[in-house]
């Protein structure tokens, strides 16, 4: 479990910040579908930050190297179904400031922001000790396809951040 949590804490870190609201007690909970839309959206720049800043550690026959291409594409194929939710969980997470300027903008003038905060956030310390590792969750992920693996992280990160501070989900109900 705590290896699955480091993978989806990749996600909790862009997420986190002062362009993000200051207040967490204040916080809305994002709901099951903001949370896949929010990961499936976002994925495929995480992804691709943690490859780049980890390729220097790794083997040229590591899978974050070599093997993640399939997955790259599954992925960016769904971002734009995955917009939906992703917008309602931005709006939920940002200051109430930005939100007032930002609501009535089009999709088209709302996704390249949303781009901008999220290329901002992407500067995520990655460390060689957390690459090997990293490697090994992203391999094991492998076998599923990118909406089985985008769907498992946002699972992960929802019950993770079910008391969250910067991130809350909310309360899983019962199926």
């Amino acid at each position: 479990m705590r290896s699955i949590f480091a993978a989806s804490a990749v996600l909790g870190l862009c997420l986190s910040g002062p362009v993000l609201a200051t207040k967490p007690i204040a916080r809305p909970c994002l709901t099951n579908t903001e949370m896949d839309g929010l990961v499936a959206y976002f994925l495929p720049n995480v992804l691709t930050a943690v490859s780049s800043g980890c390729s220097a550690h790794l083997s040229p026959t590591s899978y974050l190297r070599n093997g993640i291409g399939s997955l790259m594409d599954g992925l960016a194929q769904g971002r734009e179904a995955a917009w939906p939710g992703a917008r309602a969980a931005f709006f939920k997470l940002s200051d109430a400031n930005d939100i007032k300027s930002m609501v009535s903008l089009s999709d088209k003038a709302l996704r390249p922001l949303v781009d901008e905060v999220l290329a901002q956030k992407m500067t995520i310390p990655v460390n060689a000790s957390m690459c090997a590792e990293t490697n090994d969750i992203a391999e094991a992920l492998a076998p599923l396809n990118a909406a089985q693996s985008s769907r498992l992280i946002a699972a992960v990160l929802s019950a993770a951040a079910r008391n969250g501070s910067k991130m809350r989900s909310c309360p899983r109900i019962a199926d």
